[in-house]
């Protein structure tokens, strides 16, 4: 007979073997679906470096539909300097393209895990962890392969820099921060990180990483000032995407619930003004509560204490991002299954009655209830972050003799 300890093992074996050939057949999925519009984003990325070959704005959709995609469903938004990137795409055939694009996807894939599991979940890893990762935040994972964006090759950058920030390697931390924010700028964000550290260069540190950043994209910004405008340009217009499940952000959510509710009282559109200040009152509610946290687990160090730093700021970024993509999400990945694991314990029936209580908008009996389901069904990843931060922010302000702090929640 297997003994404890070996039937465990067992289950991981087994658990792992069948997560990697899941994993498998959705990269296959996506492989073979390059005649049913995957990878749109990077479909259109590709388009992007073609028009930028001709010496042309591929910040111009026109321009992506008219001379390599009459379907281009996306439009280039990432800085100039990282269209060198898709120019490496652009030297393949499309067919070529596409599928080695999705296989250095699946590698930082690999790699994510491996470092998810090694460094920061360690005794926290188990089978759960892997149906966690495909199913959590609307099937995040899957959602980024399909789609086709870098939010993977960003993701693995801030994760190898998280590892640096926990070994005390500042520099490295900012360099690889720097790095997964060439494409988007807002990861730029983490490298406030530093100045939670008790680094005692850590102002230096940080100062450096923002030069460095401006030294890196200042250069196409002066000699090309055309494209730095236009650059801003599709940078800001983002703000007016599409709302909902494909972008549940708390922006997004607050601007779509002030701005029915506005219309069925007042019978108008509710001013931008309105929308952009509670936004921001929100926000900042988040951000002080976070700050709070963050000050007590530093002045209560653990041996967890600098990863619990680490997962709670990326939790109050998804939440106060006025843009956050389905498949941004991943960040939130380990971070929540931590506090599944360590903190969650006890609240089951809380959950239970939540879930419970949830219906489909359009099959709902009870009148009034419609909008309710509907915004929460459509922004419900954001609403999940927000039970991942606050049992964060339970656990920060926890009474001191509650529990060890190295203790999982009982």
């Amino acid at each position: 007979m297997l003994g404890l300890g070996n039937t465990r093992r067992l289950v991981h074996v087994l658990a792992l073997a069948g997560f990697s050939l899941y994993a498998a057949y959705l990269l296959l999925t996506v492989a073979q679906g390059i005649n049913k519009r995957y990878q749109w984003d990077f479909k259109s990325h590709y388009c992007a470096a073609q028009v930028h070959e001709l010496g042309l704005n591929f910040y111009d959709e026109p321009y992506l539909r008219h001379y390599c995609s009459p379907d281009a469903s996306q439009y280039y938004s990432y800085t100039p300097l990282s269209i060198w990137f898709f120019r490496f795409f652009s030297l393949f055939p499309f067919s070529t393209a596409y599928s080695l694009f999705l296989a250095l996807k699946a590698l930082a894939l690999a790699a994510l895990f491996f470092i998810w599991v090694r460094i920061f979940l360690k005794k926290e890893t188990d089978p759960g962890f892997f149906v966690f990762s495909l199913l959590a935040f609307n099937g995040a994972l899957f959602l980024d392969l399909r789609a086709g964006n870098v939010s993977l090759f960003e993701q693995l950058g801030l994760w190898i820099g998280f590892f640096f920030l926990l070994k005390k390697k500042p520099a490295l931390f900012g360099a690889c921060v720097v790095l997964a924010a060439t494409f988007k700028v807002v990861p730029l964000i983490f490298l406030a990180l530093l100045l939670l550290t008790k680094e005692k260069k850590k102002a230096l540190y940080f100062g450096g990483s923002l030069l460095a950043f401006a030294a890196l994209h200042g250069l196409t910004f002066v000699f090309n000032p055309f494209l730095g405008r236009e650059f801003f340009r599709v940078f800001f217009s983002m703000l007016r995407e599409r709302r909902g499940i494909s972008n549940p952000s708390g922006f997004l959510w607050l601007q779509e619930v002030v701005g029915s509710s506005f219309h069925s009282v007042f019978g108008g559109e509710a001013p931008r003004a309105l929308i952009f200040g509670l936004w921001a009152a929100l926000s900042g509610l988040i951000v002080l509560l976070t700050w709070k946290a963050l000050s007590k687990i530093r002045k209560n160090p653990d041996g967890d204490s600098e990863k619990t730093v680490i997962f709670l700021f990326c939790l109050a970024y998804a939440l106060f991002m006025p843009r956050f993509k389905d498949y941004s999400y991943i960040l939130l990945l380990v971070p929540s299954y931590f506090a599944l694991k360590r903190y969650a314990a006890g609240l089951g029936r809380v959950f239970l009655f939540v879930l419970a209580g949830l219906s489909v908008a359009e099959n709902t009996s009870l009148p009034g209830f419609a909008v309710i389901f509907r915004h929460f069904w459509n922004y419900f990843p954001l609403f999940t972050a927000s039970v991942f931060w606050a049992l964060f922010l339970r656990h920060a302000f926890r009474p001191p003799d509650a529990l060890s702090p190295s203790s999982p929640a009982t």
